[in-house]
């Protein structure tokens, strides 16, 4: 990611959460929730990537829902902010949580190829600077039969496309302005424009089989699933 973007989030770091929920109009736990499920394979343990950690709340909804159905997650959660990862520091610190390793290093330049069943990713994928670049990485960086979750929002594709413009364009930069108004425009608009259908041709491109989308909120956000060669595994 660019150094541009890396400043943009260590200025929104210490509110980043807070502001994904106001964002999503609370709905924003539920959708990491639904992506945690995505993740829970047969195998034992889960090897899982987090890429684009952040404030690590996506390998802790991983975590809770493994504990849940009584499965072992190992869990490498990855960042090029440090000061996103301190955050998440913080709060695996705070539940004594020793599954899930954070390290900063950008996931362009990670290599552990063949290591992971699972890939994940929450609200990074608009902000890469190639997202054919690390969509290639993260196919090499999975198993053999490994699976894609990959989180993220969109422009809605529903009727309430008027009010969530309204909420998006209107509404937020008011709410914004408390905090850093020019990072949240960004973020609002990179999301409005990212382009699905372009996603899921490159996951087909480069080899990922079973593609699929999931819309959440009536499109406001979605999961994109997809495999490593192979037929899928049983959950």
């Amino acid at each position: 990611m660019s150094e541009k973007n890396k400043k943009m989030f260590s200025r929104i770091a210490s509110y980043y959460d807070k502001m994904n929920s106001i964002l999503s109009l609370g709905a924003d736990a539920k959708w990491r929730a639904e992506a945690a499920r995505e993740c829970m394979l047969s195998r034992r343990p889960i090897m899982v990537l987090d890429v684009a950690t952040g404030t690590g709340e996506l390998a802790l909804a991983i975590n809770a829902e493994a504990s849940k159905r009584g499965k072992r997650v190992i869990i490498d959660g990855i960042d090029f902010n440090e000061d996103m990862l301190e955050v998440a520091r913080k709060k695996l610190h705070q539940k004594a949580i020793k599954n899930i390793r954070l390290q900063l290093v950008d996931a362009l330049s990670y290599s552990s190829d063949n290591a992971f069943d699972v890939i994940t990713s929450g609200f990074a994928l608009r902000n890469f600077d190639s997202l054919e670049k690390f969509i290639g990485v993260t196919y090499k960086l999975l198993k053999s039969n490994g699976k894609v979750v990959f989180l993220e929002v969109a422009k809605p594709e529903s009727k309430f496309i008027d009010f969530f413009r309204f909420y998006y364009f209107k509404v937020i930069p008011v709410i914004a302005a408390r905090y850093n108004k020019d990072a949240y425009i960004h973020l609002v608009s990179t999301a409005w424009e990212f382009d699905k259908d372009r996603l899921i041709r490159m996951m087909k491109s480069t080899g990922f089989t079973n593609v699929k989308v999931k819309n959440l909120s009536w499109g406001a956000a979605f999961i994109l699933t997809a495999w490593k060669r192979g037929k899928k595994a049983s959950k």
